[in-house]
This record gives structure tokens, sequence and C-alpha cells, in this order.
């Protein structure tokens, strides 16, 4: 190459040689680690060097000549475009370079191609779920004999209806949010009597020990008044004793808004039903005594007397002092005209033992003369059934009168009472009571419900709502259940259910909705998506609502799409690729390109079938509507989009769970590459974790071995999107137990645990440098620490130290100096007021407490204001 020509004198004045050098192609280098990469050769003003640097170079001696440097000369607005453009290229070229690799790629688009390498498809995102409780209305028809009043009574109400899948319902927005749909997915079998099923709250039972129950207040009956409880056994064995109890009432109190009173005695009760029928209960109105109880003592009258009174000369009573001169009667000491025939009589009476004590000399006592003492016998009491009522006069014993004559079934009558006249007490005048049902009062609790309806319709399988407020607090339990097993009882039916109660609740509270159906977050599209061409290769269509929504499944993913394409009247099967598909087959691919459109590509006659010609013979039915905007709260679900006739209302006791949002860039960063090492199976302990976070709706997992009950356990800590905590009732929870189970060994123990979510707090003073303004170098350094001390910035177990805390604040450009002044964790009032500098703060691992599992903590800032932030004085 040629040197270039010396300047001539004095033409060396314009300087336009000076610091001229090419600048391009800059170096590069990036060290490991980055979250973007350097990949430009140069930029605008660095290819405009080098262009002009070119023009002086001796590489060129043609352009020895343009020694101008002026802006508006052609050539130099010449290579300032190809400046430009150069600029714009590199810039571009530098953006794929980043889009080309995992950690610095920022493009959704660019992760799901290069997913795709790997096998791996961006998690679409999981529609919500819950279940729906259904109201039916009641058929109402108008009083026998009346004609309907117009309007008043709808006829053609059903008793039973079936409440086909895609029922839809609309939630109730609250402030900032949108209505979302959700569709019925099952079939259900409803009633208007399973709206809402009470458990029964009094049963039908024999007299308990000490008390029992009357229907109504107005038995008239009182503390003193005898009560006899008959088992119907009695009636065919009258000499038994063992079928009959005799008592005296202590109270009586009546219940009001029960509209029935309580009755109890003191002594248990022995005699219970033998089978014969139902336990009696007889309240004995009137009490008598026997004619001639009052009669004078025969040792009172005169002696003349006794001697001339026939048979009297020698006894100690009156001769012929019995009961009634027939055998088998009674004579009352009055006239009782309620005193029926049929009815029941009570005998009770004092024995007595007439005795005297006199010297026998064996032990020297001396006793002037024989004494006489009457020995008190335990009372003795019997049942008989009055045979016959009569009204006679009667004259003896000194007395005479009119009296009822009472006819009794002897049964030991004579032997009995017949010669204790004065002793003899009589209860008659029986009233059959009408019981009414006992009360139940004991709480509800474990897998049994005790229901007060008919059993008829409920099968293993049925949804069950069981709603209620918990014995220990009153706080509203609402618990989602499956029916094992239904049984008839007297009182109604007794439910087994699945999983149990996991809290005890207060029986009055208890509401059981047994018309419930799962239901999901999206709405049923019908589309035609066009012709089928038998020409074409890969043919593809794109759908026009979206997002498509895709349901919660127990697969690697955790997701299915709810899309089926029918082609004719034959539907067509979705794969994850048409590699591998044989020409036949009758198979596509759902895809998603960068503007995040949905296609569905199908075959080219090698790899899946082409799709056959046809007039708009490709036809999809799909649902519109996932992510979490669908986990609506409690109760919002109240709106029927259709009601079919008898559909009254509806509504979700239980808020929609398992809504998650289509995966993040930052979230599949870190789950891609874990698919690359369980290749879909489940074998290792870090293979456990891994496969729980590819796992749509899962955020966070950490896995460990613990040693419980049951013996070696691989226990499983997860957390949900954004923190979300996970319980039994989720969906995302159960799918992810079954797709572990299905990927693994089937015989592991396997424990999924929520994560423990605690917070700390600090504070601090800072020196800052005084070029940066105060207000914003403070909002900059709270900014940092949150994002720092973030749930996806957070590991499940990870510490907090106090070094990481002041590396974090000096991070922040115009930090000179760091004071910490608090770190501590906790957020009761004690923690608050015992504010501490902890050097670190240990998050809970995963360990075992008494043969249970705990799970692992996960430690984030707390989100009320820091305890301290500002600068040094």
């Amino acid at each position: 190459m040629r040197d270039t020509p010396p300047v001539p004198p004095g033409l060396d004045a314009c300087g336009c040689c000076d610091g001229i050098k090419a600048s391009t192609p800059a170096g590069l280098s990036n060290r490991a680690g980055l979250d973007a990469i350097s990949y430009r050769i140069g930029d605008y003003a660095q290819f405009r060097e080098s262009l002009h640097a070119g023009l002086s170079s001796p590489r060129f001696p043609e352009l020895a000549g343009l020694r101008t440097r002026n802006a508006d000369d052609f050539t130099l607005g010449l290579l300032d475009a190809v400046a430009c453009a150069a600029d714009v290229l590199t810039f571009y070229q530098e953006r794929l370079a980043n889009e080309s690799y995992l950690r610095t790629a920022i493009e959704r688009v660019s992760l799901q191609e290069m997913g795709k390498l790997i096998g791996y498809r961006l998690r679409p995102g999981v529609a919500a779920e819950t279940w729906l409780a259904f109201a039916l209305e009641t058929p109402r028809f108008a009083p026998a004999g009346l004609p309907p009043e117009p309007g008043a009574f709808v006829t053609g109400i059903p008793d039973a209806l079936t409440l086909a899948a895609g029922l839809k319902v609309q939630s109730v927005p609250g402030p900032g949010e949108k209505p979302q749909t959700f569709e019925t997915v099952e079939d259900m079998a409803a009633r208007p009597k399973w709206n809402a099923i009470r458990p029964w709250l009094s049963e039908v039972r024999d007299p308990g020990p000490t008390d029992f129950y009357l229907a109504g207040m107005r038995s008239n009956l009182k503390p003193g008044d005898a009560l006899v409880f008959v088992d119907p056994a009695f009636f065919s064995q009258p000499a038994s004793n063992t079928h009959w109890n005799f008592r005296r009432i202590d109270s009586v109190e009546t219940d009001d808004a029960s509209d029935r009173t309580r009755v109890s005695w003191n002594g248990a009760l022995s005699v219970a039903s033998s089978g014969a029928g139902p336990l009696q209960v007889h309240a004995l109105r009137k009490r008598a005594s026997v004619f001639g109880h009052n009669a004078p003592m025969w040792r009172s009258m005169s002696r003349q007397f006794r001697h001339g009174y026939p048979g009297g000369k020698d006894a100690t009573e009156w001769p012929d002092f019995t009961l009634s001169e027939l055998a088998g009667h009674i004579d009352l000491d009055a006239v009782f005209g309620e005193i029926k025939p049929g009815g029941m009589a009570v005998l009770t009476r004092l024995g007595f033992n007439t005795g005297a004590v006199v010297p026998t000399g064996s032990v020297g006592a001396q006793i002037g003369g024989a004494a006489i003492f009457d020995i008190v016998q335990k009372p003795f009491t019997g049942l008989y059934q009055v045979s016959s009522v009569n009204d006679v006069s009667l004259a003896a014993f000194a007395l005479s009168g009119k009296v009822t004559r009472l006819g009794l079934r002897d049964q030991g009558l004579s032997k009995d009472f017949f010669d204790f006249v004065r002793e003899t007490s009589v209860y008659a005048q029986s009233e059959l009571l009408k019981l009414a049902p006992y009360p139940v009062t004991e709480a509800v609790s474990g897998p049994s419900l005790q229901l007060a309806v008919s059993p008829d319709g409920f099968f293993s399988g049925r949804k069950l709502i069981v709603t209620g407020l918990r014995d220990s607090d009153g706080s509203r339990l609402v618990h989602q259940a499956t029916l094992v097993e239904a049984k008839p009882h007297q009182n109604g039916a007794l439910l087994t259910i699945t999983p149990p109660l996991p809290a005890t609740l207060r029986r009055e509270t208890v509401v059981v909705h047994a018309n419930v159906a799962l239901a999901t977050h999206g709405e049923t599209v019908s589309q035609i998506l066009g012709a089928g061409d038998a020409g074409r290769s890969f043919q593809r269509f794109e759908l026009q609502r979206l997002p498509l929504t895709y349901r919660g499944a127990a697969n690697a993913s955790g997701a299915d799409s709810e899309l089926s394409v029918r082609v004719g009247e034959v539907e067509w099967a979705e794969k994850p690729t048409l590699y591998g598909a044989t020409a036949a087959e009758r198979a596509y691919v759902l895809s998603v390109d960068g503007q995040g459109k949905s296609w569905m590509v199908f075959g080219d006659g090698v790899r899946g079938a082409r799709l056959p010609s046809g007039v708009n013979n490709v036809r999809a039915r799909y649902r519109q509507g996932l992510g979490q905007e669908g986990n609506v709260g409690a109760d919002q679900l109240t709106q029927l989009m259709s009601r079919p006739l008898g559909l009254k209302s509806v509504s979700n006791p239980v808020s929609a769970q398992g809504g998650t949002d289509p995966e993040p860039a930052d979230q599949a960063r870190r789950t891609m590459p874990l698919g690359t090492r369980t290749l879909g199976r489940v074998v290792s302990l870090l293979d456990y974790e891994d496969f729980a976070m590819a796992f749509a709706g899962i955020a966070k997992a950490r896995a460990a071995v613990l040693q419980l009950a049951g013996g070696p356990t691989i226990a499983l800590t997860v957390a949900g999107q954004d923190g979300a905590q996970l319980s039994t009732s989720n969906p995302v929870w159960n799918n992810l137990l079954l797709a572990l189970k299905a990927s693994g060994d089937p015989h592991v123990n396997v424990a999924l645990l929520p994560c423990q979510k605690s917070t700390f707090h600090l504070g601090l003073k800072i020196r800052r440098d005084p070029a940066y303004e105060p207000k914003a170098l403070l909002a900059a350094v709270e900014a940092a620490l949150r994002s720092r001390y973030a749930f996806d910035a957070r590991a499940l177990g990870q510490p907090v130290m106090q070094s990481e805390v002041i590396a974090v604040v000096h991070s922040v450009p115009g930090v000179v100096a760091v004071d910490l002044d608090f770190l501590y964790g906790g957020t009761a009032p004690k923690a608050q007021a015992q504010k501490s500098r902890q050097t670190r703060l240990l998050a809970a691992r995963m360990h075992a407490s008494g043969g249970a599992p705990m799970p692992a903590e996960l430690l984030t800032l707390d989100t009320g204001p820091l305890d301290r932030l500002e600068e040094m004085p």
C-alpha cells in the first residue's frame, strides 16, 4: 500500500487528520453470571469515528483527495447514514444474542423457543376451581279445595332436577375487579331438600336414666307427682317386677323455644324396653289411701268393745282389717270418679315387723319388762292394671262412707298388700304421656354426620359442603368433603365423609349443602375454524377467543387444555409434538406464537394426517379464561347466567382456588432446566423438589427425608404463586400429590406441607453522598431492601444475615455508610417491644416433631414501615 503523499506546505492547518482512529470493532468481554451480555462491536459514534478515520487511512489512497469534513458534504452524509445503520444492526444483534441465552432472555417467545429445544413448554396458567352450592325451588301447591291464584303458585316445579355440565355462573366483582364466568364441569342430581340440611337436633329414644321430655308445656306435672315407667312386656308378664319402675318427680322445666317440658327425678331407671315396644310413661294423677287407714287403733278401743267385737278378743288389730272384703280388690278412702278401667295403679307401703327384747341371761342384762318396737323395712311397691272401678258404701272399723273400689289384676296383691291397710298408699288415675324427642346437643366432629334427611339418593362420591362454627372459638369453618357411605336411621341418615371434619363444630350451627357441583373458571366457546385442505401440509388455524382455559391435572406440567377439535364428526387428538406421529394419525399440535396467539397445527401426511378437504369442516369447542383473576372470594359467584325451571340460586361457600397466571419469564428461567434433570420421572430427593418446582401453580419447593411415625417419608414444603398458601382443598395440592405418585414409586411415603411464612423487621441509618437528594436516596434504599427480601427473591429455609442487609444497602448508589440499628423477627407485640439487632435470623428447616412433619420457613421483610430509615446526624 502506498504512503499518503505529503501535504503541501500551508495546507495542514485544517486538522482533519488529528486524533482520528478506528474504534470498531470494539472488544467484547462478559464475565459469567451476568443478567445481560454486551455484544455490540460499536455504536453510532464509534462507527462514525471509524469511517472518518478510514477517509485518512493510507489503505484507501483513492480517498486522499477528499479533504473536507463538513457534515453537509454528501460523502460525509453517506458515512453518517452507514453509522446509523450499523448502530441499529448491532443493537438488534445484541438483543438477539441476549435472547439466545436462558439467563439473559427477557422475551417470553425466546424462552418458549428455547424450551422447545429441550421439550419444555412454558406453563400456560391454570383456571381456578371451586365447589358451587345450588338451591332449588320447593314445589308449592294451592290449599286443598281452593283454586290457585294467578301467579301465586308456579306449576311444574320438579321435586328433583338434573343440572347438566356447562351451567354458567358469574361473579359479583369487588372494587377494581371484573366479573368472572365459571361453568360446572359435571352433571349433578339435585333436590330441594338437599339445599341446606341440618343435623338432627332431637332424637326419639326411651326416657333417660333421670329425665325425659314431654311435647308441649301444659303437662300439669309438678314436683312430687308420681310416674310409672312400663315396658310393654309387663302386660304379658304382670307378675314380673323387672318391667317397670316407679318414681316421684323432682323438677319440671319448660322450654318455650322448643315447646317442650323436661321432667327429672332422682334415682336412675333400671327398666328398659325389651323389644315389645317403646317404654311407656304414665303419670299417676291421684294419690289415695285405703279405706280404714284412719281407723282408730285397735288397742285404743275399750276392753269391752274389743271383747265384744267378733274375733277381737285376742286380736292386736281390727279383725278382717284388709284392703277389701273382696279378693283382688282395693277400697279407697273416698270416691275418685276420674279413675277408669284399663289404667295403671301403683301401691306402695312401708313394711313393719313388731319385735320384743327380752332378757336371755347370756350377757347379764336386766330388763324390767318386754320392750316392744316396730322395725321399718324397705318400702315395697307394686304395679297393677285396673280391671274394674265401682263406687260402694262401706261401714267398718268404726268408719262409714262411700268409696271407690278398684278391681286389680291380682299378681300377688293379697300377699304383698292385703293386710297392710294403714301402710299402703295408692297412686291411680294413670295418663299415658306423649314423649317428645330428646334434644341432641353433642358437637359434630370426625367423619360422621347425623343429618335430618332421608338417605335416598345419596350415593358414594357425592360432593358435600359442611359449614358451621367451631366449638373452640366460634370462628366459621367451611369444609369440602366427599360422601363415602349413607345409612338410614330412625332420625334421618348417618353419613360418612372424607376427609373428616378438621375441627369440632357446634351442632346447632352446622349446615350441609348437598346440591354441590365442581365448577372451573372459563366460558365455553364454539368456533368454526375453517375448511380443511388435503393439498396443504401443516395447515393451521387460530383460536379467536383467548386465553385458552387450562385445568389443573395430575401430570408432569400440572395442566391440560380444555380444547376439543373435530373434523367432520371425528375428534382429533392433541399431542405435544407431531414428531413420531404416523401418517394416518389424526393429531394436531397446539402452539403459541410471539404475540400470544394460539394456533392448531395439523400434519403433513408423513408426521400426522393431513386434514380432509371440506367446507367449514374443522370445528373447535374450547373454554376461555384462566389465571389468578379467577380466584374469587367466597360467596361472590351468585349470578346464574341460565336458570332452568326449579333452580333458585347459587353461591360458592368456599373461595375459588388454584388459578395461576401463565409462567413469568423469571420463573421460566428457573424451571426450564429442571425438566432435563427429572426427565418426567421422580427418583432422587432432588427429583421430588425439581418436579414440584416445574409444576403449574408451585413457585417454591424444598424436599427432605424425615423419620416419621409411618417410617421414612419424603417431606415436601411448597408455596404457591406469589406466595399463595396451599392446602388440601386446593386443586394444585391434590394434583401435585397424584402426579408425584404417578411419576415416582407409589410405595414411597410423600407428605406435602404448606410453607411457614414469617416476617422480620429492620431499622437503619445511612450516610449519603452529598450529590444525592436525601428523599430519593432513602426511597431507593427501601426499594432495594424490599426487592431483595420479597417472596420471589427468597428461598425456603434461607436465613437473613446482618452482613447481607448491609451489603444490599451499600449496593445503592449514593450510600457512603450504613448503621444497622434493628434486625429481629416476629410480629407479636412482645417481639416488637423488645427490638434488637441480631447477627442473623435463622429460618426453620423441615424437621420432625413428635412424629409429625414440620414445614420449612420462608423469611420475608415485613410489609409495614421500616422501624427506622433515616440519615446519620
